[in-house]
């Protein structure tokens, strides 16, 4: 690896995806076959029974337009009776067209005259009459010499004429008509269904990699703004573009704000499967047109310039496809996304080009998410130095007006800490504590400066006027929703474990956490440094009062972490020793 940890590729969509979409195609594709099988079952059996009527009414009309021109009927010789002509005419006409016999009808079905052995087969006397009406009418009746078709035909209102086909003709006709209609039913479907297929398949391998696509972004988008770690966003950026356009270089460079510098600070290389990170001044055209414009920028490099980026040559692949994509910000391009590949495997596909687009997106949100982030703690860091600040200078003029227990709050408050990390309390807390040590006696304020500065000891009313400074300096913080934390200490250290002490009379671990650590811490200072009305105890000493009292005016816990702390920062164990 080069200048960075190694991280392995992902490769894009997923197996889940995969599956639910074959799922869903072959769930698809049975239903389709079975609807479409179905419906060509239900066509084909409706126009396998239209196929016999088809053949009979083409039968009859053919019939129809050879035998009764020829019969040479005559309206006044059948109104006469004489029917010598139509028996004449129709003798002749037998056996054409498979014509068995031809009648002449009345209009309620009276035969006045036949020709032909179609005696057998009886006249349909409801077709007779329905001829008389409407024109025509047929019907396909058995006989003992076959099967026959009959068919009527209104000569006038008075007059049907009936013919009698042989029917073997049109059946081998309708069967024929059958087979062939079945066939082209079952071609039909199978071209159908071929088609709704590949259709189907279509579809469905469109929305797998629609779905691997957008599956891909996610995940990519996700890791991206899991981190505040512009080097590691840049990094996701490099190596998920060149994964999922098999480049074989994935660069990330970033446009400087003040300089209009390009920097490349990350890439990802496939051939090792491992990340790089620089801080390499790049300026490439093609990096600073698609930086500058930002558009996309293709280009074909015959020697890409791998020492100037790199740092190392190689010369593996030559030449090579450059695709460059802009990184989007707020108000222009931030930076450019490179990829380089052999100009051997073709060109960049659209859709792997919108997939880097959308990466580079996500990467640009994520890196002023970043930008942001940045400046928010960089301005709560140095608000917070302000306010630390303030404190001090508040403390420091508050030692200025009481010059006996100057320094003290600076003492009092290092130790605190020195005392709270000797017992494991969270960072956050400390802080809070640190602040309350600074504060605790910005009450005294509310105090007269006689009092204060009293060299003797203090009478009743003037202890009772000192008891109320930690109730005028709770007063005073509450009004700062930043010096909450600090109450604890400020409200409560000079309350005692036993309850014996001032101004809630608070008991054992109904005092605050923070006021017992500090009331250790406070005592101890109070004891080694100097006072109007005593001098300053030595440390061995101090130690020991602090430890007389364990139980009554002290925690004992804290006393044993005290006692351990300043032993051993104080030397006193090798001295014991």
């Amino acid at each position: 690896m080069r200048g960075g940890l190694s991280i392995a590729a992902r490769q894009p969509g997923s197996r889940m995806g995969k599956q639910s979409s074959s799922r869903f195609y072959f769930t698809f594709a049975a239903w389709t076959f079975l609807a479409v099988g179905i419906v060509a079952a239900v066509v084909t059996i409706l126009q396998l029974q239209s196929v016999g009527s088809q053949a009979e009414a083409d039968a009859t009309a053919a019939v129809n337009r050879t035998v009764l021109p020829a019969l040479g009927l005559d309206a006044a010789d059948i109104s006469a009776g004489d029917f010598e002509d139509f028996m004449a005419n129709a003798d002749v006409l037998l056996g054409q067209q498979d014509v068995q016999a031809i009648r002449l009808l009345s209009a309620d079905g009276e035969l006045l005259a036949e020709v032909g052995a179609g005696q057998d087969a009886p006249t349909d006397l409801q077709a007779v009459m329905r001829a008389a009406e409407q024109g025509a009418a047929m019907r396909h009746t058995d006989s003992q010499q076959g099967d026959v078709l009959q068919s009527y035909v209104r000569f006038s209102p008075e007059i049907v004429i009936e013919i009698q086909q042989d029917y073997e003709p049109i059946a081998s006709s309708v069967s024929t008509g059958r087979w062939r209609l079945a066939l082209i039913a079952f071609a039909g479907t199978a071209v159908a269904l071929v088609l709704l297929q590949t259709i189907l398949w279509a579809a469905t391998h469109g929305m797998r990699n629609g779905y691997d696509r957008l599956l891909y972004l996610y995940r990519s988008g996700q890791a991206m703004r899991s981190t505040l770690d512009l080097t590691r966003i840049l990094e996701q950026l490099a190596r998920d573009a060149a994964t999922y356009t098999n480049s074989r270089l994935g660069l990330a460079t970033l446009l400087e704000e003040e300089t209009g510098d390009l920097i490349f600070r990350a890439g990802y290389d496939a051939k090792d499967g491992e990340t790089i990170q620089y801080a390499r001044q790049v300026d490439l055209w093609y990096m600073r047109r698609c930086a500058v414009t930002g558009e996309m920028v293709f280009a074909p490099e015959e020697d890409f310039p791998y020492d100037r980026i790199l740092g190392h040559e190689d010369t593996d692949i030559r030449p090579v496809s450059v695709l460059n994509i802009a990184i989007p910000g707020h108000n222009g391009p931030i930076g450019v996304v490179t990829l380089v590949r052999p100009s051997a495997e073709g060109g960049f596909k659209t859709v792997t080009i919108e997939v880097v687009e959308e990466l580079a997106a996500q990467a640009g949100m994520s890196i002023e998410q970043v930008a942001l982030f940045t400046k928010a703690r960089d301005y709560a860091e140095n608000l917070e130095q302000s306010y630390d600040g303030t404190l001090r200078v508040l403390m420091a003029a508050l030692d200025t007006k009481d010059s006996v227990t100057q320094g003290h709050s600076e003492r009092v408050a290092r130790l605190t800490v020195s005392l709270a990390k000797e017992m494991n309390v969270a960072s956050d807390r400390v802080v809070d504590m640190e602040r309350g040590a600074l504060l605790h006696d910005v009450g005294k304020i509310g105090v007269p400066d006689t009092i204060l500065q009293k060299p003797s000891a203090l009478d009743d009313d003037e202890w009772e006027a000192m008891e109320k400074h930690p109730l005028y300096a709770g007063l005073m913080i509450s009004k700062v929703a930043f010096l909450e934390g600090a109450l604890p200490i400020i409200l409560y250290h000079h309350e005692r474990y036993d309850g014996a002490g001032y101004p809630f009379r608070l008991e054992g671990k109904a005092i605050p956490f923070d006021a017992r650590i500090f009331a250790v811490v406070d005592s101890y200072d109070a004891m080694t440094f100097d006072r109007p009305y005593r001098k300053a105890m030595p440390i061995a000493e101090a130690l020991a009062e602090i430890e007389r009292n364990s139980g009554s005016q002290f925690d004992p816990e804290v006393v044993v972490a005290f006692t351990r702390l300043i032993r051993r920062t104080e030397g006193l164990e090798a001295q014991a020793a």
